[in-house]
């Protein structure tokens, strides 16, 4: 896409493009869909590959803090850097040890581990296993690049997704909320990545409010992966700046809208960056025939 339109950033969109790729595997000399998962490549950000899971590892809460535990009221805190979320997803030197979380739920995706995590309103806690399901070894772990993650927040989803790109990286946020991104390993696709993912010739004139239309969700790749094939909604990354609470979302018909950070039937679906210093081997991207990385 053009530098006027996303930052000159390289996507992959449509119905179905050759951007799968095999990773988190745990036999790199032999990787097969026996050793590997499928993940999907978003695109090429400054020379790094950015990717998603090609399917989701559950459905828990963005956050479930109450105001006993920080938040501004019962329905949670839409601040990733302090979100139980992000705390799930990622090594502990990313986030500050918090004494409300109890060490509960912390780097167990990232760890390949098992525990209780936090779901629900007001604190609640489920188990949560990712012994199966989670960042296999450190091999896999060492592939992940440290990256910065824009925590700009908008208000409205009558946009294109090129203004919500600009949003994205903005500083418009609710009163008290961080401004300037998060340096992590794993975070949530943004809702310009969602986005951009639909075919713009086809999905044509559509803001994120209409993307639930029949062409924008049949030429979106993603719609299947953040919605569960239209089995629930989808988390997003970013915040809604109109309120303390509530994130961006894709609701299973495809549309974009805002959620309460505690509610619990969202599906999680990681996104990351590759290190620039690995490369393809071989495969096509096709789905019967996935990227393999040079190690």
């Amino acid at each position: 896409t053009t530098t006027d339109l996303d930052g000159g950033n390289i996507r992959y969109y449509g119905a179905n493009p050759n951007n799968y790729i095999y990773f988190n595997c745990s036999d790199y000399s032999n990787q097969t869909s026996s050793t590997c998962e499928t993940w999907r490549i978003i695109g090429v950000f400054d020379g790094k590959l950015k990717l998603i899971r090609g399917s989701q590892i559950g459905k828990y809460s963005w956050d479930n803090k109450n105001k006993s535990t920080g938040a501004e009221n019962n329905y949670g805190k839409n601040d990733w850097t302090t979100a139980r979320l992000m705390k799930l997803l990622n090594p502990s030197n990313y986030y500050t040890i918090d004494s409300n979380d109890n060490n509960l739920g912390q780097s167990l995706y990232y760890n390949s581990a098992s525990g209780k995590c936090y779901r629900s309103s007001n604190n609640a806690t489920v188990n949560c296993d990712f012994t199966s399901t989670g960042i296999k070894n450190e091999e896999t772990r060492n592939m992940i690049a440290e990256t910065t993650y824009n925590l700009g927040g908008w208000n409205s989803n009558t946009v294109y997704p090129n203004l919500m790109y600009e949003k994205e990286r903005g500083t418009t946020v609710y009163t008290g909320k961080p401004t300037t991104p998060w340096t992590g390993k794993i975070a949530l696709a943004y809702p310009s990545d969602y986005g951009y993912a639909a075919d713009l010739n086809q999905c044509k004139d559509k803001t994120l409010y209409d993307y639930n239309n029949s062409t924008c969700t049949s030429n979106n790749w993603m719609k299947a992966i953040i919605t569960n094939n239209g089995g629930n909604f989808g988390w997003l990354l970013t915040p809604d700046s109109s309120s303390s609470y509530s994130a961006w979302c894709v609701y299973f018909n495809g549309y974009v809208g805002n959620c309460n950070a505690n509610v619990t039937n969202l599906g999680v679906m990681p996104v990351l960056y590759l290190s620039s210093k690995l490369g393809i081997e071989s495969g096509d991207g096709s789905s019967s025939n996935p990227y393999k990385l040079s190690i």
